[in-house]
């Protein structure tokens, strides 16, 4: 099963510059669910995350009703993230991280409930995400209150 992906979509164009555009998908264990992300000026390193959640029965279903959004749409998409942009971006990429943990952490549970997946395997799986959210968690301090990430 996808945990997370990221599909390439088509480039769009808002007043005279290029922003790439791709979408995160992820299983929460019951849907599939996305959310855009765009890059490109003005957008800081690592690009700027659409507000709007989309979700489908299976990844087809999320990546379809993506794929209909129609380009005026994906422009409001795009023009409402960069008005409501969080300041802090570091932090937000560890809290991003953390979350996409967390999913990880409840498929992994589901499968082994639901023997989906081997018990052993799966213990040691959850144990190895539990470390990387304590080091996210722990390392969050570094990057709070920081607005832009640094080139160093």
């Amino acid at each position: 099963m996808v945990r997370d992906d990221i599909l390439e979509l088509p480039a769009i164009q808002i007043d005279q510059q290029w922003y790439d555009v791709s979408l995160q998908t992820w299983h929460d264990g019951t849907k599939f669910a996305g959310r855009l992300w765009f890059d490109g000026p003005g957008t800081e390193r690592g690009g700027m995350p659409g507000r709007r959640l989309f979700s489908g029965s299976n990844r087809d279903e999320l990546i379809d009703r993506v794929q209909e959004i129609p380009i005026d749409e994906m422009r409001g998409q795009f023009r409402h993230a960069m008005t409501d942009r969080r300041r802090y971006m570091p932090l937000r990429g560890v809290i991003d991280e953390l979350l996409h943990n967390v999913r990880i952490y409840n498929q992994v549970a589901v499968d082994i409930r639901t023997g989906a997946k081997e018990s052993e395997p799966g213990e040691a799986e959850l144990v190895e995400v539990q470390k990387r959210m304590v080091e996210l968690v722990e390392g969050m301090r570094s990057v709070a209150g920081v607005e832009e990430l640094s080139d160093a």
